[in-house]
């Protein structure tokens, strides 16, 4: 009873925030954002009857639609990057060079392991798929607010909300694909509990900071880490000139 109750507030509080997203008009500022939460609404929505008239497919039915919630979740990633840099085009240029290689390796370990594996077992490699997604979005987040933390940057309100609260699903939901396994039998038959509740407190989170686009801090700018990246780039291309000036010279001899 309890966990549908869950299910439940978890769909009511979606659809809180996408027809908020459409008054407000936030949807132009996070396409992508709203793109996953959309989908992730129709998900709930739809598994909810299957759930509970054919249950022997729903494990099915969840991974499969589960793959598709973790590549839009790479997108919001993407996302918060691509404004919270935005001020910043030498940032914003490296993180988009970074993350494209970072996203194609996971899903090329996905795509070898496929290839090797006799029999493609939807669950297992799903799942082995989306820890190595999660642990790349985990990264990718904690670089971000490392980044903004040392340059004493602020967030806007919603975004660090969107940040903050994905942060959230992404952690836990690593903590429970990398180590569910070895936490014992009571953490297994806590979790289909825990995890839900996590989720209903991080739409919590994002009613209340997404209820209305932030503007306060677009003209806070910190010139420090466009002169850093600045510095970094001009170091990076004394170095290739350096390696290939040597490489030339040991073909010579």
């Amino acid at each position: 009873m309890f966990p549908t109750i869950l299910w439940l507030t978890a769909l009511a509080l979606e659809c809180v925030l996408l027809l908020r997203a459409v008054q407000g008009k936030l949807l132009k500022h996070y396409p992508f954002f709203y793109l996953y939460l959309g989908c992730i609404s129709i998900r709930d929505a739809s598994l909810m009857p299957v759930y509970y008239l054919w249950p022997k497919i729903y494990g099915y039915a969840y991974w499969y639609s589960q793959f598709l919630i973790v590549v839009l979740g790479c997108g919001v990633v993407w996302e918060v990057y691509k404004v919270a840099l935005s001020r910043y085009p030498g940032g914003g240029r490296m993180a988009r060079n970074v993350f494209p290689f970072l996203f194609i390796f996971a899903i090329s370990r996905m795509l070898v392991k496929g290839w090797n594996s006799p029999n493609w077992i939807t669950g297992t490699t799903t799942l082995e798929t989306e820890r190595d997604l999660r642990i790349v979005q985990m990264a990718l987040l904690a670089g971000l607010v490392a980044l903004f933390a040392y340059y004493a940057i602020p967030l806007r309100r919603d975004l660090k909300g969107i940040v903050y609260g994905f942060g959230v699903i992404v952690a836990t939901t690593t903590i429970h694909l990398a180590f569910g396994g070895f936490l014992g039998g009571s953490f297994r038959y806590l979790w289909p509990y825990i995890q839900p509740m996590a989720y209903v407190f991080v739409l919590v989170i994002w009613c209340g900071t997404l209820w209305s686009y932030d503007t306060r801090a677009e003209r806070e700018t910190d010139p420090r880490l466009e002169l850093d990246y600045q510095s970094l780039a001009a170091a990076t291309r004394r170095q290739l000139r350096a390696v290939h000036t040597y490489v030339l010279k040991a073909i010579g001899s």
